[in-house]
């Protein structure tokens, strides 16, 4: 005979993929016309962009444009030029199954970059980056409960349970016209990164509204006759609704928000003449809601009339998921191999956060690699590469795992030492999703010998003294006794006993 279990379920996050695909990036390039020649190259970045990302059936498909950007100084003035080409590409990664309703994150992560100069206006590319793909889909994890008869005596084990209630990813696309506050003018864009950061969610049924704030930082070179090179920065404040079906008021949202692709042009086209910027950017939007249950799971079941057997598997789910944003600040020394004349702009080329274990805490270690353009002494423009390494342990709130961490650049700023270093000051923002686990055994099914003779039952009391580790189900267990009965003849309180207490434990 088989008892029947009711099978219930909580929703949680199953990982249908999680990896990164390296593409090669090989170009042979020649300047157009209008670009001056190239006397020395100062840097070639590789900034890949994601135009698209779809899943369907059992694949995903990505499609973007690897953009190499050249900053060099030209063969005539001496004065910083850029020159930016974009190479497309698509890629399609098999998935394991059909994944009908998902949330799809890919992120493009430059690897490496050479540059060759052939000639004064022909160059060789050679590098790669990789495309880190991630799909999440909603699964159910089982448990069971019991709820019929009297001759199956069942434990059941209450657990808080984060259960997820809305898994979502939208793309959408922000377009900006900034209007130009330069001294003299833009006469040539160099150089522009963007950034995004959230700083506000919340959710309503089957909805989340979110703030957030576009970071867009800009070099760009003034005048025409004898070229100045000038940097500046705007944020950009952007709010959205996105559909996530199953949230709700009191739901928790880990949400991240990435900046897929940007480009931004130059235009004088404002009616009081003044210059405008054109920001046309591609932005994914992320996002995860739970909501806190608490579940009863069967741990434990015998019968008074009868051996069972019972199928035991583990049980594991989140609880207590909160996010919790945190802020650092770090100072650095880095050098140069030049004397220092004059710094044009220090940037942050790219920031990678690793999560460690250490001494009983949780420790993120922050690299960080910092880009100078600077003069020298004799007016020559010099740029150099420095990483810099930050550990910051956050206050865990009594959470064990951390289930994602994002770090962001708020600012980067400088204090020369020397005629050769400097002290690099960064404000670090990370975003974490924290939660503890609960992990138990719980039964999938309970089987009893038909065949079996049952037990008898005489009414007799057996005399039994606890011991420190005994509690009222172990006893009962052990001597096929209902539970209820068990503190019911000894006037208990609940299942706790003390250590060398007389229990009268009936066996009918």
């Amino acid at each position: 005979m088989e008892y029947h279990l009711t099978k219930k379920s909580i929703n949680t996050v199953r990982c249908a993929l999680d990896t990164a695909v390296e593409q090669a990036v090989d170009i042979d390039l020649t300047l157009p016309d209008y670009c001056p020649d190239i006397e020395r190259i100062l840097s070639c970045t590789l900034m890949p962009q994601i135009y698209m990302s779809n899943v369907s059936g059992d694949r995903l498909s990505v499609e973007g444009g690897a953009t190499v950007r050249i900053l060099y100084l030209d063969g005539n003035k001496g004065c910083m030029r850029s020159y930016e080409y974009t190479q497309p590409f698509s890629q399609s990664i098999p998935l394991k199954g059909d994944v009908p309703d998902c949330a799809v994150s890919v992120e493009a992560k430059p690897e490496y970059m050479n540059c060759r100069a052939l000639s004064p206006r022909k160059l060789s590319l050679h590098g790669a980056f990789s495309l880190c793909a991630k799909v999440e889909e909603a699964c159910e994890s089982p448990y069971y409960t019991y709820e019929d008869g009297d001759d199956l005596q069942v434990k059941n084990e209450q657990i808080a349970a984060s259960s997820l209630c809305g898994l979502c990813t939208e793309s959408f696309s922000v377009q900006e016209d900034v209007s130009v506050n330069a001294k003299s003018g833009i006469s040539s864009l160099l150089t522009y990164r963007l950034t995004a950061r959230i700083t506000e969610l919340k959710t309503i049924h089957d909805k989340i509204m979110f703030n957030a704030d576009l970071k867009l930082e800009l070099m760009y070179l003034c005048g025409v006759d004898k070229p100045e090179t000038e940097c500046m920065s705007y944020n950009i404040p952007i709010s959205r609704v996105v559909d996530c079906e199953g949230a709700a008021e009191n739901s928790v949202v880990d949400g991240e928000l990435s900046v897929m692709s940007a480009d931004v042009r130059l235009s004088d086209d404002a009616a009081d003449g003044s210059q405008l910027l054109l920001l046309d950017a591609k932005l994914c939007f992320t996002a995860r809601c739970y909501e806190e249950r608490e579940i009863s799971v069967l741990s434990d079941a015998f019968s008074v009339d009868r051996d069972v057997q019972a199928r035991e598997e583990p049980f594991s789910c989140r609880t207590g998921v909160i996010c919790r944003t945190y802020t650092d600040v770090e100072k650095t020394n880095i050098g140069v191999e030049d004397e220092i004349g004059k710094v044009i702009d220090v940037h942050c080329v790219k920031v990678n956060t690793t999560v460690a274990a250490q001494g009983g805490n949780t420790v993120l270690h922050t690299k960080l690699c910092a880009g100078v353009i600077y003069e020298n002494t004799d007016g020559e423009i010099r740029y150099a590469e420095r990483d810099a390494e930050f550990s910051y342990t956050p206050d865990r709130e009594g959470c064990e795992e951390i289930v994602r961490s994002m770090t962001c650049v708020d600012s980067l700023s400088y204090r020369l030492t020397d005629s050769r270093h400097m002290e690099l000051r960064a404000e670090l923002t990370f975003r974490l999703t924290l939660c503890c686990r609960r992990s138990c055994t719980v039964l999938t099914s309970v089987t009893a010998d038909d065949d079996a003779p049952e037990r008898e039952k005489n009414g007799a009391l057996i005399l039994y003294f606890t011991d420190s580790d005994d509690s009222v189900w172990d006893i009962s267990k052990r001597f096929c006794s209902r539970p209820q009965d068990v503190i019911a003849e000894n006037d208990l309180q609940g299942d706790s006993i003390e250590d060398g207490m007389m229990l009268m434990i009936p066996t009918a």
